[in-house]
């Protein structure tokens, strides 16, 4: 089994430079919500073979927002997704080959009400990142020496 997997990330443009030393490289492709609308001033970045999915350097860092999902291969979305505003970070899987938290149905029909509350977490800090990623795309670039690890 392996320990590396394929990641996509999506951050501010002026934050970039801090994803690029963790090893991701911007690619050209449009940033879009899981809606498909467009982030005006995000970046799309990916790292190829990200080990354990960059999982304790991404739940370290302090002061850059991102979502990012971690999957088998190029284009296929559904291990994990992690979602973080800056100061806060949620992590939780994903339903397969997408970027929506998995939420269990038991054989018996029955929905766990924690990964409900967890897929609600995930939501709450998705939407604060995307909104901090277009303000700080908006106030067009940043220092990024404020950005730190925990």
């Amino acid at each position: 089994m392996s320990d590396r997997c394929y990641s996509t990330l999506i951050c501010a443009h002026p934050d970039a430079s801090v994803f690029e030393k963790m090893g991701y490289i911007i690619q050209d492709a449009q940033a879009l919500t899981v809606d498909g609308d467009d982030i005006p001033g995000a970046v799309v970045m990916i790292s190829e073979e990200a080990e354990n999915g960059k999982y304790d350097e991404l739940t370290s860092l302090v002061g850059a927002p991102f979502i990012v999902c971690n999957g088998c291969c190029p284009g296929s979305f559904g291990d994990h997704l992690i979602a973080s505003n800056g100061t806060r970070w949620h992590y939780c899987e994903a339903l397969q080959e997408s970027s929506y938290p998995a939420v269990r149905v038991d054989p018996d029909g029955i929905i766990q009400q924690s990964e409900v509350d967890d897929a609600r977490k995930y939501w709450a800090v998705y939407k604060d990142a995307i909104a901090i990623i277009k303000r700080t795309a908006a106030k067009n670039g940043r220092d990024s020496s404020s950005i730190t690890t925990r």
